[in-house]
């Protein structure tokens, strides 16, 4: 019994071994088919070049195509801020009035703005502007709460949003750097420190 089950074992490891080996003999030669296919069109194309030079017939090439947007490119907006130094990034995708529009297109509708990058699938705008970039806030206690300030250009605060996280829950040391105000910069940074006291 012990026998026939490791003759049974065997034929079926030989069996798939030779599925394998020929599955990848079969694979290597249409590679190689492909290959010696790619390398005649090549000899191809250089046979007629060859013949045309020495036929005194100058061959002209022609521009491509421009290249235009795609219906599932992406628009990236960078701003850099001068006077608090930070970049502020925004991404769009493209509506379909966008669609085909080419690299001067977009120069003319976004006037304000630096192409810096253009694919059919991304383009990347630039620009830089005087002020901060509004994105500068203030976490501070509030009647027993954590109280979100906005922060503008001349350093006033305004209150932007009341959470329900209550001060009283916090260890001492984080209730302390609440009531003397954690300032924090964009969005993510915000959503994060007030993870930290959910």
């Amino acid at each position: 019994m012990k026998k026939y089950y490791i003759i049974s074992i065997s034929a079926i490891i030989i069996f798939a071994i030779l599925v394998v080996s020929g599955i990848i003999i079969f694979n290597n030669m249409e590679a190689n088919k492909k290959i010696s296919n790619k390398n005649e069109i090549i000899n191809n194309v250089n046979e007629i070049q060859n013949n045309l030079i020495s036929n005194n017939i100058e061959l002209v090439t022609t521009a491509s195509e421009e290249e235009k947007i795609s219906p599932n490119s992406t628009f990236i907006f960078k701003t850099y801020y001068k006077k608090c130094e930070h970049i502020k990034v925004e991404k769009e995708i493209v509506t379909q009035i966008m669609v085909n529009k080419t690299k001067e297109d977009l120069e003319k509708i976004y006037k304000n703005w630096n192409i810096v990058t253009f694919r059919n699938d991304e383009v990347l705008f630039y620009k830089e502007e005087e002020g901060n970039c509004g994105e500068h806030y203030l976490l501070k206690e509030l009647e027993g709460k954590i109280a979100i300030y906005s922060i503008d250009d001349e350093n006033n605060f305004k209150l932007y949003e009341e959470t329900e996280i209550i001060t009283n829950y916090l260890p001492e040391e984080d209730m302390a750097r609440i009531r003397e105000g954690i300032r924090v910069n964009g969005k993510q940074e915000l959503n994060e420190a007030l993870e930290d006291y959910e």
